[in-house]
């Protein structure tokens, strides 16, 4: 007696929520490999399309925060580095606790969409959340 656990509505053989924890652990490469890969399962799809949206917004925010240190903060003496390190610490709790929030939403089957991030993202990208 075998029991399968692959889902037959997947391209991937994976349970769903299976394929969701592993986007949102490796949000933006996963749910960009997820994304071409499958086609079937809608809920795979969406955490997909969350992954990117999350990963990418991680990237753009960290790049934009290094030029405004770099550019900015950087040459206020000793207030600037501190408000720069302050600014790092907030973003990066922020960050990590929405990742941690994804993960557990992802592994435990549920459809949820990262506070702000998702709304933002589908308005500059509408045919990809589509």
């Amino acid at each position: 007696m075998s029991t399968s656990s692959s889902n037959p509505n997947s391209d991937t053989g994976l349970p769903s929520n299976i394929a969701a924890g592993l986007i949102a652990i490796f949000t933006l490469l996963g749910g960009i490999i997820f994304y071409f890969v499958e086609k079937k399962d809608q809920f795979v799809r969406h955490w997909a399309v969350q992954g990117i949206f999350f990963g990418g917004t991680w990237i753009v925010v960290w790049i934009v925060l290094g030029i405004f240190h770099s550019l900015i903060l950087m040459h206020i003496p000793f207030l600037g580095w501190l408000l720069s390190a302050l600014l790092h610490f907030v973003l990066w709790i922020g960050f990590v606790v929405l990742w941690i929030m994804g993960i557990i939403k992802a592994f435990q089957g549920q459809r949820w969409e990262y506070p702000f991030i998702s709304e933002q993202c589908k308005k500059l990208f509408p045919k990809l959340a589509a």
